[in-house]
């Protein structure tokens, strides 16, 4: 039976989507971290998970936890790319470069990313990529 980590009862949780966790201003208490040592993650998975308003902030947080070289796997479902390009320029902005992609698949894309360093841009750069379309669901 799965059990949850007693940090995640603490985690905030946004309408109906789940824990979400961010990483706060450094001014800000480190409760809302994911309770991970900076560079102590080989892999960092997020499958259908960029479903908040703050994806930049999910994404470097997933840069802080992750090892120099560590992975960031990427599942998420292809209508919410307005343009796939912009969205790869913007992650690599924030320290990670594409390893791989597989855009066959007519309902989900996915992405591996290795991760290159500290993000290349400050907390106040616009990064119009990471801003997905809200997911379409069909009727089968």
């Amino acid at each position: 039976m799965f059990e949850e980590p007693e940090w995640a009862e603490a985690a905030p949780v946004a309408a109906g989507l789940g824990p979400v966790i961010s990483r706060p201003p450094p001014a800000a208490s480190s409760q809302n971290k994911v309770p991970l040592e900076d560079e102590s993650v080989d892999v960092a998975v997020f499958c259908l998970s960029l479903m908040g308003t703050n994806i930049r902030d999910f994404l470097e947080e997933a840069n802080r936890v992750l090892k120099p070289g560590g992975l960031l796997k990427v599942a998420e479902v292809s209508s919410r790319f307005e343009d796939v390009r912009t969205f790869l320029r913007a992650v690599t902005k924030l320290g990670f470069k594409i390893v791989s992609k597989d855009l066959t698949n007519s309902h989900f894309f996915l992405f591996d990313f290795q991760k290159t360093g500290p993000p290349l841009v400050g907390p106040k750069a616009q990064l119009s990529g990471l801003q997905l379309q809200p997911c379409l669901y069909k009727r089968r």
